[in-house]
């Protein structure tokens, strides 16, 4: 008889590969230890083409050769199914992609058939790194270590008005929104969000997102969505000024904004503006470090003005997929804590 406990881990095994699918890291990341019986496995694989493929080969080793073990012919219907006939040179099309990440209080749960430890966030994104002429509509490194940072400090941003520049998928907009709900369950109006890009077909694609029915996003009251240039820093300043005292943000957010160095300066001028107003306190912007060269510049100039820390990354990784994920794998990513001088 097998125990509970192997029973709990194997479970937990497979509700890692199903978390896995569900962020479409690719099959040859994955693995299923060879004692899992057929029978377990049998019952609990799900979805994609190449994910179906892995998972049929995987049954039939497992099935062996006893009649008792046979794969249900509508796993191989549906893989049939899932074959397309396109163009070998075809970009892959946008895909929903779910994130599985544990909130800081484990008791809670938004969908308690999946496991009740678990929050999700679904996002429709690109499966190229540039699509459209941007790299907005994909999630990126650094937006995981900022959320992971945000879960392990909820009080950042669950009572704050927050402002987020480079907003992208909106991936970070739903953890903060998230967070808020959660934290503020007395209150009809939880402090506000507002969420920047400078693309606007990136902002359309985050306001979906933000608004999909699946993510607890969808039923934040106060949200707002604003086309966001930094070089308006420079050329249109009393244009952002304005906007940045309206929003009566108290922390600014950004992840993965550093990496053009022809960016840096309006950027820094945007923190600088942003930072001047009476209730922004602090920014915390997330970096993946791909040019050593473009991270020193920018350093360099919020130091001329700024007091700049980076900050201890938790140890502990709360999203499930983010540890798979092959996007600037091996890069390293810094947290920095910007305040003004005092």
């Amino acid at each position: 008889m097998v125990s509970a406990t192997c029973e709990a881990d194997a479970k937990e095994c497979l509700l890692r590969v199903l978390q896995a699918y569900s962020a479409l890291v690719p099959p040859r990341n994955l693995a299923i230890p060879p004692t899992f019986s057929f029978s377990d496995v049998h019952n609990f694989l799900l979805n994609d083409r190449i994910f179906w493929k892995w998972a049929l080969e995987k049954l039939e080793n497992l099935s062996g050769n006893e009649e008792d073990n046979e794969i249900d012919e509508r796993m191989y219907q549906h893989y049939t199914t899932l074959i397309p006939s396109v163009c070998a040179n075809a970009l892959p099309s946008d895909s929903y992609i779910t994130h599985y990440w544990k909130p800081p209080d484990s008791t809670f749960s938004s969908d308690a058939e999946v496991e009740p430890t678990y929050e999700t966030i679904t996002l429709l994104e690109s499966r190229t790194t540039i699509a459209a002429g941007t790299t907005g509509l994909r999630t990126w490194r650094a937006s995981f270590a900022l959320a992971q940072y945000l879960i392990e400090h909820t009080g950042l941003v669950a009572h704050r008005a927050v402002l987020e520049l480079g907003s992208g998928t909106g991936f970070l907009g739903i953890v903060v929104a998230c967070l808020q709900l959660r934290f503020d369950l007395t209150s009809a109006n939880p402090p506000a969000i507002y969420l920047t890009d400078v693309n606007p077909y990136v902002l359309d694609r985050c306001q979906s997102n933000m608004k999909l029915p699946c993510n607890r996003s969808s039923c934040h009251p106060n949200i707002a969505y604003r086309l966001l240039d930094w070089c308006d820093a420079i050329s249109s300043r009393n244009s952002l000024t304005s906007f940045l005292v309206n929003t009566n943000a108290e922390i600014i957010l950004g992840a993965d904004v550093v990496f053009d160095p022809a960016l840096v300066p309006p950027l820094v001028t945007t923190l600088s503006i942003a930072l001047s107003q009476g209730r922004t306190q602090v920014a915390l912007i997330g970096i993946t470090i791909r040019n050593q060269a473009t991270f020193s510049y920018f350093l360099e100039e919020i130091e001329n003005a700024f007091m700049a820390v980076e900050v201890q990354r938790p140890m502990e990784d709360n999203f499930i997929s983010s540890a798979l994920d092959q996007v600037d794998v091996g890069l390293e990513v810094k947290i920095l804590r910007i305040t003004r001088l005092t």
